[in-house]
């Protein structure tokens, strides 16, 4: 059996939604309470059940027993001998903690050093749970926002010197002279590093600041969102200063069908809405702020590139007929819609393992040699590598999104 059908386990993280997932997928939320995540993969923390032949087996042992069948020998030789990646549905009803995750190298230095210091892999104060970088992509179901990466330097000056003017004021005047990567680390490390003090002033300053502002119509044009989101955050974490994240770091938007890309060393926090994330097979955080979880403020700035500049919205380009692909810049991994309807079938020939999720209606997976599976709303499956050949299709309208890895030449 080379195409099978996957149970995928939830995470009831604290942040997650009560009922973003099940309005969006249709996925039910047995005894209600918070309904952070859906994994799909073969991540060891949860990995999915897949359904072989009528038995049930986790994908990381399936994968484990035959690793070029499920995975294809270009994969096992360029990327090991496990899935690259982890697919995910996310539902944010709280912010989640302001974050980043390290590039390969840094992974891999961090993982070590910590293994020679006798840091239990499962120690709450462990950074590097394993080697691997953790590059992700977020394409949004619903309306989605986030916090991702350094405003331009001179938005970060003019944001700050209005809700707290003459707050880390000389860090400020000496970025203004010298906008550059060093001095923004200089200005961050001041103030995710202030005092109980400093930070309670700092904060009452700011919310008594933003209120006026947005009260006057004085914020600038196009951050008002940002601004308010200060204040939501301040009420879900009081007393945290990565409430004013939104400040420094740039605010996103993403609607339905939109994605953006996060690579390693840049900050962020998902803010509220339901998406898809996609990522390498890591387990790599870094946290800041807005988490009652292990900070690690010397190790985080280590890790983060500091670059000051916009992040773009990706829109999905068609790379196939009934398919669109999000650019996502890294071996690990690649996702794509595909729409589904009377007159339109999806055929695909492939040497890598792909993950096929069923955003809306119901499709059928067909591939020679094997029963045929459909796909309800809600449900994935898993395609090994040696399937080679399959096709999608569907009586209705229907969309599909699949998770796969990049060819290999």
């Amino acid at each position: 059996m080379r195409i099978f059908r996957l149970e995928n386990p939830s995470q009831r993280y604290a942040w997650g939604s009560v009922n973003g997932i099940s309005d969006t997928l249709g996925i039910p939320n047995p005894g209600g309470g918070p309904l952070a995540e859906i994994w799909m993969g073969a991540h060891p923390k949860a990995p999915s059940t897949a359904i072989v032949d009528g038995k049930r087996i986790g994908l990381d042992e399936y994968i484990k027993r035959g690793p070029v069948a499920a995975l294809g020998p270009n994969v096992v030789d360029k990327l090991g001998s496990s899935l690259p990646f982890l697919f995910k549905v996310l539902s944010a009803g709280t912010p989640l903690s302001i974050q980043a995750h390290p590039s390969k190298r840094k992974a891999q230095l961090g993982f070590e050093r910590e293994n020679l210091g006798g840091v239990p892999l499962d120690a709450p104060d462990r950074n590097y749970r394993d080697p691997n970088h953790k590059p992700e992509m977020v394409v949004a179901l619903t309306h989605f926002e986030l916090i991702c990466g350094f405003r331009p330097v001179a938005e970060i000056i003019e944001n700050m010197r209005l809700v707290a003017p003459g707050e880390f004021e000389r860090s400020l005047e000496r970025l203004e002279r010298d906008p550059s990567r060093v001095e923004l680390s200089v200005f961050f490390y001041a103030l995710v590093s202030a005092d109980e003090r400093s930070r309670t002033r700092l904060l009452a300053a700011v919310a008594g600041n933003i209120e006026r502002a947005l009260s006057a119509g004085t914020v600038p044009s196009g951050r008002e969102e940002a601004f308010r989101w200060v204040l939501k955050i301040m009420g879900f974490f009081p007393g945290d200063v990565g409430a004013v994240f939104p400040l420094i770091l740039n605010h996103v938007v993403l609607e339905p069908g939109q994605a953006a890309f996060i690579a390693p060393g840049e900050l962020h926090a998902h803010l509220s809405g339901t998406c898809f994330e996609i990522m390498a097979n890591s387990d790599n955080v870094i946290r800041g702020a807005l988490t009652p979880k292990f900070v690690d403020l010397p190790e985080l700035v280590s890790v983060l590139s500091f670059n000051p500049e916009r992040i773009a919205v990706v829109e999905p380009v068609a790379t196939a007929p009934c398919e669109e692909s999000y650019p996502t810049f890294v071996p690990d991994f690649e996702i794509s819609r595909i729409t589904l309807g009377p007159g339109r079938r999806y055929s695909r020939s492939s040497d890598g393992p792909e993950l096929l999720f069923c955003r809306s209606g119901s499709a059928l997976i067909s591939c020679e040699g094997e029963d045929p599976i459909l796909l309800a709303q809600g449900e994935a499956a898993f395609v090994s590598a040696d399937a080679a050949d399959y096709g999608l299709s569907a009586e209705g309208e229907a969309i599909v999104f699949r998770a796969s890895v990049p060819e290999i030449p």
